[in-house]
């Protein structure tokens, strides 16, 4: 399949790409086309690609809905897409590939008069049944907060 790109949508027809561009003002010379590419999983706000990208899922046919990620592969993906990040440090295609967390730890908190953070150790199952350890971390902020997955954490 094709996947095509306006500034806020995607499409998999180049006919509903053109309609999609008109109204968010991409110039149809600007809409970017990536040929033979699998959508590996959609939910009703996101999509993610065999090339590790994660679009929205506005603009997809409501019929393309495969589910080939696992359920902790999504929480996570959920997590940092709603929380306003335009990608986690760890990628989103690792993430994809998070068959199921095994265990969770906490290992740092603080706390300020407006802000709060969280670490925690993940350990992870991948689809390949490799284990493998990544850090979520948040950032609350009153009634907003971020979520990251990084490799390792920071001093």
């Amino acid at each position: 399949m094709n996947r095509y790109m306006t500034g806020r949508y995607v499409a998999v027809d180049w006919a509903e790409a053109v309609r999609l561009a008109q109204l968010d003002g991409t110039a149809v010379g600007d809409i970017k086309c990536q040929q033979d590419i699998e959508l590996l999983h959609r939910t009703d706000w996101w999509a993610i690609w065999s090339d590790g990208r994660l679009t929205t899922a506005i603009g997809l046919p409501e019929d393309l809905c495969p589910e080939g990620l696992s359920v902790d592969a999504i929480a996570l993906i959920d997590e940092v897409w709603m929380g306003g990040a335009i990608a986690p440090q760890c990628g989103w295609a690792l993430l994809a590939k998070v068959e199921r967390i095994v265990a969770c730890e906490r290992v740092g908190v603080s706390c300020g008069e407006e802000t709060s953070a969280s670490q925690e150790k993940l350990t992870l199952q991948f689809n390949d049944n490799q284990e493998g350890t990544l850090y979520r971390c948040y950032v609350r902020k009153s009634n907003d907060y971020e979520c990251d997955i990084v490799t390792a954490l920071s001093d």
